[in-house]
């Protein structure tokens, strides 16, 4: 097999790690050697034991041996059992393959064979006899058709295991998302139960579909009947919420299932399997009971297709291929395996509790070929995890390719399988802990071990069946060898590689290839640099000590006082192209060029780097001294660029021989162009001095001038920064991998460094005050190509300051300055460059007086710069404006997407403070109620068309805003919370939707909106929530009574709502001593306060409530009753004896069916005999006493 070991430095390994774990059959192998073998499928189930291969619709399964050694034969183990049964007639719909799945709890003593057609619906299960090779057929099942079409389901995924009873249980996943549990315990029992996402579970009928009364439903999920009906009110009361954008995804297969994978028992339920299942949106942890029954349940559905394209930052079409569980703190670990077109991506997540999106802990996208595709397509791969090292990956594609990724980021690549490159097909693999770590059935060799035992362990004796034969694997190009050190003269060294070289260059240096074996015994390889060696530590490396010399070798000839000429510019090609010969011959040199660290190969291609951007000045500067031959040497402002560049040229210069004494007496602008390394040192802040002095704030000159003085200098900074960079795409193979230290980013190159950032700093200042002054009447002529000049220089100088910020450790104060500049460079130009746009930016008028066409600064190039360095104010008026200038829904569609598709990938830097793009226009969009201009009322749809991945971030905005908080959280679903923010809102001096305390008409109207939410939600008429909110809604009921009867009937909604302590002694007027315009009914109001308040109320105001009994009693005409009770008949009494404020009273107190009680009964404050005794002392003794105490006695019996 050609197989690929890659051993990083941390991971190495060492023993036997390859072994035949079982043969293929030998039926097996004769339907693999036939001509269209390449159909065949394959599948291994460590957990069970088994192996199975399909091919033109009939499975060969057996059994895996069940001790290491059993029946070894050559090349193997034999298989302990095997048997083939012909799905083909019992599944078939078409020409797609049926998915099968074999299982096993006996050893593979029975076998349990699944299978289902994929566009039948049908579902098979067989039971074989391994030992005697005899099969029984235990049943079909189709699945239910879909009711709008009448066809079957398309099956996409199978899953299958042993049951606890003796089956077989399987979960069959289809195109549009359905899963269907397949239970098999006896010959003709086969149900198939619809797994249901509502909540609902239940057992399965045979050969068909759950009925919808198979199953208890789950009562704390399942809404009531007025609940429904609440929560289809309230849904009718918010259509104005929904997204007009939206389209019908029911037609697509976004939705189908991907994978199905076991993770093991549930916890805390041994009777239970957990059940990972991966749609093309989602990711779904289920519990599945293993004793049949049809028992199963959803634990936890998360959003993962947002989270992973989020974490992968990128807007293109990613596609969710496969999830399995992995090893992990908690049960929800998994790893997730993703594709955008031909790239691969892996992510290390855990399932959130409660829904929400898929937590991403970690990502990594593997280098172009580290996943060998093998030929298929990228659909249908697998990605597994739990073998060893316990944090490996491994993925499988369709054409039988395999990788194995290691690292708490899945970015350490160990293991690689092409089978272009020979060795076959990987048709299947498993993780398999028991063996030591993964098990892969491949198409040539059977089931083959794969133990990656450590080195520690590796004195461990473990049992291995037969070593595999394999050619040693050919070295990783882009890993780094350690070389043992040794004693060795860095002269001698360099000297070597001098002598190779030069050798080489003038083809008598005999093979290349041996030029290694060479340099190694010179010692010139023993160097063992690492990313943190110094800069002055790795240019003294042999290979690198010599690149320097080749670029900063002085000429031979040097100009005359005239100055340079067109000989330096073709001494500068020479030496790029020596260099490059240089390369040309590390590469060339056998393992050469790997063997050099890291940062000595950085170190040598930026000395080519350094060469071309000096190459190009050199260009520059000779194109103006053309120029100026051609006008003769006059004209001030054609021989105004020359006279720039040889200043800027003459400082460099001078500031390279004041540190080289070799230099001295040189020409002072020839050494500029001689030394390539000088060019970050010297030549950028000679720049940068040019430009401030001839084209900054402090500059004399006109503004023409100047604005030359800029065109000039800043065409040449560009020009080298640029050059470099081309240099770097063009040799992009030859540079290594940027390695960062934890938090931190590699630290800046030099076309980043501190005089990079210097000179394009100088050049964006000078270029924004001069735009302004053109801008200004100055010259409008300058305005345009002024504001391009500006765009040129604006990206280079963030990416430069964001670079930089990068490097830093985060929370340290060189992470504080970095980020200070940043900011500083983004506020200097982004508003500028918004200005620019504003203006038109169409300008037709040059630097020199010609006419330039194109120049000017469009809205788009503007965004492009603020989406890639946050500058979300800017971004947001483009889109705002964008918005607002759309004439019709398509450019609704179109500029709202555009919006959405920056607010889904500005995720915002947390550890420097920056936030999310969609939190920024959130917060914007509260500044714009959307009833003042278009702008506003186009950012207010936005923000009710709020897609449902950004709801958690709207949600975060928008608790400071209860007012707009609820109607958000309906939206989404959230009733309880909704009903929580409601109730907020209805509190005593909570601020209503004015801004100012909640009036009575707004609490009472946020108290009916809470109880409805609380009723969608699935809550009983008689929950506490409930019974509280009935309470409060009476208080404010009792408030409006009292304003209407003391205002002759016209109440007052609008007045604030009392706390329960000041509505008591409003209805018992000021003072408790009674009003004028205090009546009976507010005495007994006062007693309904009491009853809806709650205990503690009660208890804290017992003085008050006794108070309340006192004016009862004070209230009612005892000389009257006492008449009636001695004159009149039981009939009259009795009722003229309800009707008085006790009697009232003392059933508002002691009867629930006369008033809102909240908390516990009135007798733990005050029990009837309490108001017996109370009443006693307020009447007096005799008939008047015992009238009074009649209505008091009737509630204590």
């Amino acid at each position: 097999i050609a197989w690929r070991h890659i051993e990083p430095k941390a991971r190495a390994h060492s023993g036997k790690m390859w072994r035949v774990q079982c043969k293929l059959p030998s039926r097996v192998s004769d339907v693999l050697q036939t001509g269209n073998a390449g159909s065949a499928r394959g599948g291994l189930d460590a957990e069970c034991g088994t192996a199975w291969v399909t091919h033109e619709g009939r499975v060969h399964a057996w059994a895996l041996p069940s001790r290491a050694g059993d029946r070894s034969t050559e090349g193997g183990a034999v298989p302990d059992t095997y048997a083939e049964y012909d799905v083909a007639p019992r599944v078939a719909g078409d020409t797609s393959p049926p998915l099968v799945h074999v299982a096993s709890a006996d050893g593979g003593a029975t076998l349990w064979i699944v299978a289902a057609g994929a566009a039948s619906g049908k579902v098979a299960v067989a039971r074989c006899d391994g030992v005697a090779g005899s099969r029984e057929e235990m049943g079909e099942a189709r699945l239910p058709r879909r009711e709008n079409t009448g066809v079957a389901p398309r099956v996409t995924a199978l899953a299958a295991m042993p049951s606890a009873r003796g089956g077989s249980i399987a979960v069959v996943g289809c195109d549009r998302g359905e899963l269907f549990l397949v239970e098999c315990v006896a010959r003709g029992t086969v149900t198939v139960t619809a797994m249901r996402r509502d909540g609902a579970s239940g057992g399965g009928t045979p050969g068909g579909a759950s009925t919808p009364g198979g199953g208890s439903s789950n009562a704390a999920s399942t809404p009531s009947k007025w609940g429904a009906a609440a929560m289809s009110s309230a849904k009718a009361a918010l259509r104005f919420l929904t997204d007009p954008l939206a389209v019908d995804a029911t037609d697509t297969d976004e939705d189908a299932v991907r994978s199905l994978a076991w993770a093991g028992p549930a916890p805390g339920r041994g009777d239970a399997t957990r059940l990972i299942a991966l749609t093309g949106r989602r990711l779904e942890e289920w519990e599945v009971e293993r004793d049949g029954g049809g028992g199963h349940a959803l634990v936890v559905s998360n959003r993962a297709l947002g989270a992973v394209t989020r974490a992968l930052r990128t807007e293109g079409d990613v596609e969710l291929i496969s999830a399995a569980p992995a090893p992990g703190a908690g049960v929800g670990a998994v790893v997730v395996l993703a594709a955008e077109g031909r790239r691969w991506s892996l992510h290390r997540a855990e399932l959130r509790a409660g829904g929400g999106s898929l937590a991403v802990l970690a990502s990594a996208v593997p280098a172009a070929g580290a996943v060998p595709s093998g030929g298929g397509a990228r659909g249908g791969a697998t990605v597994l995890a739990g073998g060893a090292p316990t944090d490996a990956a491994l993925v499988v594609t369709p054409g039988g390719g395999a990788a194995l990724f290691a690292h708490e980021t899945l970015s350490e690549p160990m293991l690689m399988h092409d089978p272009a490159a020979g060795g076959g097909r990987v048709m299947s693999a498993a993780a398999a802990p028991s063996v030591g770590g993964w098990l892969m059935l491949t198409e040539l060799m059977g089931v083959v071990a794969y133990s990656p035992a450590t080195a520690d362990a590796a004195a461990t004796p473990t049992e291995v069946e037969r070593e595999m034969e394999t050619e040693a694997p050919p070295p990783l190009a882009a890993v780094d060898v350690p070389i043992p050190p040794i004693d060795v003269d860095p002269a001698e060294a360099e000297a070597a590689v001098r002598a190779e070289f030069a050798a080489y260059a003038s083809g008598g240096g005999g093979v290349p290839s041996e030029a290694g074996f060479r340099l190694r015994a010179a010692g010139a390889l023993t160097s063992s640099l690492d990313a943190a060696a110094s800069p002055e530590v790795v240019s003294a490396a042999p290979f690198a000590s010599n690149s320097r010399a080749i670029v900063d070798a002085l000429p031979k000839h040097w100009p005359g006082p005239s100055g340079p000429g067109p000989a330096v510019e073709m001494h500068l090609d020479e030496k790029a192209r020596r260099h490059d010969m240089f390369l040309q011959w590390l590469v060339e040199a056998a393992g050469v060029y790997n063997l050099l660290s890291a940062a000595e190969r950085e170190r040598i291609l930026e000395h080519g780097e350094m060469v071309a951007a000096l190459l190009c000045v050199r260009q520059i500067h000779n194109e103006a001294a053309e120029a100026d031959d051609l006008e003769g040497g006059g004209g001030e402002e054609v021989g105004k660029p020359l006279e720039l560049l040889r200043e800027a040229a003459v400082a460099a210069g001078e500031a390279l021989q004041s540190s080289d004494a070799a230099l001295k007496g040189r020409p002072a602008a020839e050494v500029c162009y001689s030394r390539a390394t000088g060019c970050a040192t010297a030549l950028l802040p000679a720049l940068a001095d040019g430009i401030d002095a001839h084209g900054g704030a402090d500059s004399r000159g006109s503004l023409h001038e100047r604005a030359t003085a800029l065109d000039t200098l800043s065409r040449a900074l560009l020009g080298a920064l640029n050059a470099a960079a081309d240099y770097r795409r063009s040799h992009a193979p030859l540079y290594p991998p940027s390695v960062s230290s934890g938090s931190t980013a590699p630290p800046p190159r030099w076309n980043a460094g501190e005089g990079a950032r210097r000179a394009l700093r100088a050049a964006a200042v000078a270029a924004v005050l001069l735009r302004d002054e053109a801008a200004r009447g100055g010259a409008p002529d300058l305005a345009a190509p002024l504001g391009s000049r500006l765009l040129a220089i604006a990206t280079p100088l963030l990416d430069a300051c964001a670079a930089d910020v990068a490097a830093a450790e985060p929370g340290s104060d060189a992470r504080a300055a970095a980020r200070a500049e940043y900011i500083s460079a983004r506020n200097t130009v982004l508003p500028a460059l918004m200005d620019a746009a504003r203006e038109g930016g169409g300008g037709s008028g040059g630097f020199h007086g010609a006419v330039r066409p194109g120049f000017g600064v469009t809205m788009d190039a503007v965004a492009a710069v603020a989406e890639a360095h946050f500058g979300y104010e800017q971004l947001a008026e483009v889109c705002e404006a964008a918005l607002a200038e759309a004439a019709d829904a398509t450019a609704v569609a179109s500029a709202t997407a555009r919006l959405h598709h920056h607010m889904r990938t500005l995720r915002g830097a947390p550890v420097d403070g920056e936030g999310t793009f969609a939190t920024f226009m959130f917060e914007r969009s509260m500044s714009h109620p959307g009833c003042s201009g278009s702008v506003g009322r186009r950012i207010a749809e936005t923000l009710q068309n709020t897609p449902d991945e950004f709801c958690d971030e709207l949600t975060d905005c928008l608790r400071p805003r209860p007012p707009l908080l609820w109607l958000h959280q309906l939206r989404a679903d959230d009733y309880v919370g909704a009903a929580s923010t409601l109730r907020g809102l209805s509190g005593t001096g909570a601020k209503g939707i004015s801004g100012r305390g909640a009036t009575l008409a707004e609490r009472r109207q946020f108290l009916s909106l809470a109880k409805l939410s609380l009723l969608a939600s699935g809550a009983s008429s008689e929950a506490d929530e409930i019974v509280s909110i009935d309470a409060a809604l009476n208080l404010t009921e009792i408030q409006s009574g009292l304003l209407a009867r003391r205002s002759g009937g016209k109440g007052d909604d609008s007045a604030t709502p009392l706390p329960p302590l000041r509505l008591v002694e409003s209805c018992l007027g000021e003072g408790n001593g009674g009003a004028a315009g205090s009546e009976p009914e507010d005495v007994l109001d006062a007693f309904s306060v009491f009853a809806s308040a709650g205990g503690a109320f009660r208890e804290a105001n017992k003085t008050l409530l006794e108070a309340c009994w006192r004016r009862a009693a004070a209230e009612t005409d005892w000389e009257q009753l006492s008449e009636l009770r001695a004159s009149a008949g039981d009939v009259k009494y009795v009722r003229s004896l309800v009707n008085t404020p006790v009697a009232r009273a003392a059933r508002r107190c002691y009867q629930k069916s006369f008033a809102v009680r909240l908390g516990p009964p009135f007798d733990e404050v005050l029990t009837p005999r309490d108001v017996l005794n109370l009443l006693e002392g307020a009447v007096g003794g005799g008939d008047r006493s015992d009238a009074a105490l009649d209505p008091i006695r009737g509630q204590e019996r």
